[in-house]
């Protein structure tokens, strides 16, 4: 019985401290480019307040991005993440992609439920809405829209994205792996979007998984964000609007 016990505080352990080595500064052998991977940009990770009557919330709107603001992707149609707080009624949600010069790549809304908890949203891919320019910046914005008419009392946050190209070792490397091994990869890289994001695939198919919880909140830690990593996945229906050329 005693050994049992020994035995899962050591499975415990290892689940716990798993992540705790990764570093968000890209080591240069992994990237084909010679972009600065701690370069920090102006963003808003935490929301602010209810600034409208329309509802309050429990905890802030939070988008899942570095410190630095900056997540680095190696996909052409990467995924996005963030944190809906509880409100105190249904609220319309506005998400929109720019480029460094604000011009709209992408732009859509739904409306989520009383409930909170944590998006992982895929930019859809299609003959519409090009890829993302390898070595681009790219700026995105997620909104909880108080009142339609008067876009002033709306919360927001905003982060970066940008794409690299990998070298042929790495890539081959991601090519040989599982899903959870290809998480280790892409942090070990520094490509959060794409650690997180399979990270999130991982946990929505396996919610009672506790390796992958562990890994969840090491992870989110890693970057200050623990705060929302007991959250919920919200399985809302994102209607695809019509995508605009991406300049």
């Amino acid at each position: 019985m005693l050994d049992k016990i020994l035995q899962n505080k050591a499975f415990i352990a290892i689940c716990l401290t798993s992540l705790l080595a990764f570093s968000w500064t890209v080591p240069q052998q992994v990237l084909a480019s010679e972009d600065k991977p701690r370069e920090g940009l102006p963003g808003r990770r935490i929301g602010g307040g209810t600034r409208g009557e329309c509802f309050s919330t429990v905890g802030r709107l939070m988008a899942l991005v570095p410190e630095t603001n900056l997540g680095f992707t190696k996909k052409a149609y990467p995924n996005f993440l963030f944190y809906l707080p509880q409100t105190s009624a249904p609220a319309m949600v506005e998400f929109v992609l720019q480029d460094e010069s604000h011009n709209s790549v992408y732009e859509t809304t739904f409306t989520k439920t009383n409930s909170g908890g944590v998006i992982n949203f895929s930019l859809p891919g299609s003959t519409s809405l090009p890829p993302l320019a390898i070595g681009k910046k790219y700026n995105w914005y997620v909104s909880m829209i108080c009142d339609p008419e008067n876009r002033a009392n709306d919360i927001v946050v905003n982060g970066w994205i940008q794409r690299v190209e990998l070298n042929s070792n790495l890539t081959k490397q991601l090519e040989q792996t599982s899903p959870f091994e290809r998480v280790n990869l892409y942090a070990k890289a520094g490509l959060w979007q794409d650690a997180l994001g399979t990270l999130a695939e991982l946990r929505t198919t396996k919610p009672n998984d506790f390796r992958l919880a562990a890994n969840w909140t090491q992870l989110l830690k890693s970057e200050k964000l623990d705060a929302i990593a007991k959250e919920p996945f919200l399985n809302i229906k994102i209607q695809q609007s019509p995508e605009l050329p991406i300049k």
